[in-house]
């Protein structure tokens, strides 16, 4: 064997992609609500075995389906395949990934701090500054509140580092596709 040969993500029964080839993706997929319908649907992505990064489901605009925005990370060989295995199932009405049309993506982080007199007000001050709100105070911590991009998530997260993040909830990519301009 070679000095020159690649390394690849060994996945037993799929196909094995060359190490630093995988991205993220984010895939829309929407389902006709019926029982066992988003069973199926995160059935094929378990079975894949994509590393899932995020998963959201909510009702969409249209009655009586659902919208499931599944955040993956994957070689795009096999984030094809998988749009192909998602397009194969009885109650999906649309699957794509969002980088395919013009979308908006925006995501939720609550951010917990420790806090004392002396912490603060500089804690506050750097959320503030990320573009954070504060949303809850107690004598022991301040909570923070964000909706934007990965970039800005990742921003705030990386500003609080120094106040002892006590917890972070983070929603995943909600994404709204078609006729949007974001910034």
């Amino acid at each position: 064997m070679s000095n020159s040969t690649i390394a690849t993500t060994i996945r037993p029964h799929h196909t094995n992609a060359p190490q630093g080839t995988e991205k993220s993706y984010t895939l829309i997929v929407r389902v006709v609500d019926r029982p066992g319908s988003v069973d199926r649907v995160v059935g094929v992505l378990r079975r894949r075995r994509s590393l899932l990064q995020s998963l959201t489901l909510l009702p969409d605009q249209q009655s009586g389906v659902f919208r499931i925005t599944a955040q993956v990370q994957d070689a795009e060989v096999v984030i094809e395949h998988l749009i192909e295995q998602l397009r194969k199932i009885i109650d999906v009405t649309d699957v794509y990934d969002s980088a395919t049309r013009p979308s908006l993506t925006r995501e939720l982080v609550l951010v917990q701090v420790a806090s004392n007199g002396e912490t603060a007000r500089s804690a506050v001050a750097a959320g503030q500054q990320a573009g954070a709100t504060v949303v809850a105070t107690t004598a022991e911590a301040v909570t923070f509140e964000l909706v934007g991009s990965a970039a800005q998530v990742e921003q705030l997260i990386t500003a609080l580092q120094p106040y002892s993040i006590l917890e972070i909830a983070r929603s995943g990519g909600v994404v709204l596709s078609g006729n949007v301009v974001g910034k």
